[in-house]
């Protein structure tokens, strides 16, 4: 098994020579990383209407649209333990530069893709390749810092959450609208994405902190430990298991949430017409072969059905749905299939709508996301210096704890007074990140952090955001979105309790893991 680069003690006060460098380039990789994922949820509707990825009618189109999704997210999650464990074993840098390349090729597939199934099989050829990249950078961030700068330099390096997520919602949406289309989105990712890539064999490969004096400075790292004893180890390692226990339930809440929340705007605060003007709209909709979207059949009964009258989202969905007593416009099917394209084209003037929505959602995490994330890092780094015990978990927890109220206020409160709401919502669900990875961090050993990194992607996804949006649709048909936020909104306090709770671990589990003792 390839040797790992040497070892050096954990007992330094200064970055090592290089690492900013190596900072810039990780933060520019997880800014793709972010966009990439981004871009594709920007462009669903436009792939839904490509005929060559797509049949007219298909019965079966939004839960393949939602697997796309869940492609990219189960080949991440779930490889990310085998490349965590890789990465306590080979050179890191080399292991990040496959993956980015792996990646940005897949991206770029993406935009190629001519038929479902490849369009499936190339977004999970993208998690594989974040796969490589997301346990590692993390680990080689902590051993070119020391303890206490960590929290600042890693919320700098998921700053790139916030930004690139907002980043490729705006690039999708916007050259989806050009002659390049969705495809063209997704192919000015990749040689951006494959330069970042080439970049990381050229980094010098940084040594692995030692936790001890006493271990060899040239052994094999990880290579005579196995995983299962690493496994063990992280289990009873109470802060680990705490930090991993409040990201698996912020995961929920945010992944859930971010799935939905620009429909939930629309739901709530929309309000259409199906006036004439709306039908030469509705009559003018092509798909990629140039067929119209709604069959003339339906077009017909939408005509027929004309009215100046502005209604609710709840009142238009009604009108086109039907009721025992009177017929709907549109079957079950047709609903199903046509009624994302009728919000579009249907917004009543001065109406909420769905790519209003997505600005004033984009720039609320761009901005508050941004902030907090940085601040969050820089507030667990000042309040450990001054002693506060569990610093890190005490930011992570209060801020959610702070975040709770304003999220669930919100979700009462019309616009525009809501976007106030939830702005403060989000800076304090996203004031945790840099602290909880710094948590991870520095209460495990050196020697098996990537692979400790690695599983917690695995938990908190797993756990997280994997399932969360399914919950969530599972609720709502059953009641509303309303419902569903409120009783996920309930999981915000209960992971501050859990962060909070592991600050009276925190200090003795990063002594340990700074000394080599297991936990």
């Amino acid at each position: 098994m390839p040797n790992g680069p040497a070892l050096t003690t954990s007992g330094r006060n200064e970055p090592l020579q290089g690492a900013k460098w190596a900072l810039a380039l990780l933060l520019g990789i997880n800014l793709f990383n972010y966009i990439d994922r981004q871009i594709l949820s920007a462009t669903l509707v436009k792939i839904k209407r490509d005929a060559t990825i797509f049949t007219p009618n298909d019965p079966n189109e939004y839960f393949k649209l939602g697997l796309l999704t869940s492609a990219f997210m189960v080949a991440y999650m779930c490889l990310s333990p085998l490349f965590g464990r890789l990465g306590d074993t080979f050179a890191r840098w080399k292991l990040v530069g496959v993956g980015v390349i792996i990646w940005s090729l897949a991206t770029g597939g993406t935009g190629l893709a001519t038929g479902y199934l490849v369009l499936f099989l190339t977004r999970c050829l993208v998690g594989i390749g974040e796969a490589a990249y997301g346990p590692v950078a993390p680990s080689m961030l902590s051993d070119m810092y020391p303890v206490d700068h960590r929290g600042r330099i890693l919320a700098w390096f998921y700053m790139a959450i916030p930004v690139g997520s907002a980043l490729g919602f705006v690039i999708g949406s916007q050259v989806a609208e050009t002659p390049l289309g969705w495809r063209g989105a997704f192919l000015l990712a990749v040689i951006p994405g494959i330069l970042l890539g080439v970049l990381c064999f050229f980094m010098k490969e940084p040594p692995r902190t030692r936790s001890s004096e006493s271990e060899p400075a040239d052994h094999p790292i990880s290579a005579h430990v196995s995983y299962w004893a690493v496994l063990k180890e992280l289990k009873v390692n109470r802060s680990f298991v705490l930090c991993c226990a409040g990201m698996t339930a912020s995961t929920f809440v945010l992944g859930g949430v971010a799935t939905v929340m620009q429909v939930y705007f629309v739901e709530r605060e929309g309000r259409f017409i199906l006036d004439q003007k709306a039908i030469e709209k509705i009559k003018e909709l092509k798909r990629s072969d140039d067929t119209p979207v709604f069959p003339e059949t339906v077009i017909a009964r939408l005509t027929a059905a004309a009215s100046p009258d502005v209604m609710t989202t709840r009142e238009f969905q009604a009108k086109l749905k039907g009721t025992e007593a009177v017929p709907g416009l549109l079957s079950e099917v047709e609903l199903k299939n046509y009624q994302s394209d009728l919000f579009d084209v249907c917004p009543a003037p001065d109406s909420l709508t769905n790519g209003t929505a997505g600005l004033y959602l984009g720039a609320i995490v761009v901005v508050s996301g941004l902030v907090a994330t940085l601040l969050g890092g820089i507030a667990g780094d000042y309040l450990r210096k001054r002693g506060i015990r569990g610093a890190y978990f005490k930011v992570a927890g209060w801020g959610m704890i702070v975040a709770f109220p304003f999220f669930f206020a919100m979700l009462f409160t019309p616009v525009p007074l809501a976007w106030g709401l939830l702005f403060v919502a989000v800076f304090f669900l996203f004031f945790n990140t840099g602290p909880a990875n710094t948590i991870l961090a520095n209460v495990t050993r050196p020697e098996i952090r990537t692979t400790a990194f690695a599983i917690n992607i695995l938990i908190i996804h797993a756990l997280g955001d994997a399932i969360s949006p399914a919950i969530i649709g599972f609720v709502t048909d059953r009641s509303s979105l309303q419902i569903a936020f409120i009783g996920v909104s309930m999981l915000i306090p209960i992971s501050g309790v859990l962060w909070i709770w592991g600050a009276r671990y925190l200090d003795e589990d990063t002594r340990k893991a700074e000394s080599g003792a297991d936990s």
